[in-house]
């Protein structure tokens, strides 16, 4: 019992932060969670949340329990459960995710695949092949 609540608590709290002046290149594993202010080359998995601020750029590709974007990400994310993006936000690249939220003036340009209830792809091309094979009934 106290386990889960160690490990939630855990995957909640930001233990590294990149600041402003700093650039990473290589891969991050992160096993709680992540604030990225300066730039990041390269892959981050992240057990818990990343959160990149209006001056964070990552380049490359994201996995994540949750990701949350008022700076810029470009390439490919896989998140657990919700991708947020705020106003000041933009994602350029392939999203795969339970949820998505995109702010006024938030920017996404690229593929989602949104996961469903039961862990099933739901996403454009499969909605219209719902959709042909419904009409053929």
């Amino acid at each position: 019992m106290f386990s889960k609540q160690n490990n939630e608590k855990k995957l909640n709290d930001i233990s590294t932060i990149i600041g402003v002046e700093t650039t990473v290149e290589g891969t991050l594993n992160i096993n709680s969670s992540i604030r990225i202010d300066g730039k990041v080359y390269g892959e981050i998995k992240c057990s818990g949340d990343v959160t990149v601020g209006k001056e964070g750029y990552v380049e490359n590709c994201i996995t994540a329990r949750n990701l949350l974007i008022a700076g810029k990400v470009k390439g490919s994310v896989n998140v657990e459960e919700k991708i947020h993006i705020y106003e000041t936000g933009s994602l350029d690249g392939k999203a795969e995710m339970k949820a998505i939220v995109i702010d006024e003036n938030g920017f996404f340009r690229g593929e989602s695949l949104m996961n469903g209830k039961n862990g099933e792809l739901n996403n454009v091309k499969d909605i219209e092949k719902a959709k042909v094979k419904a009409q053929a009934k």
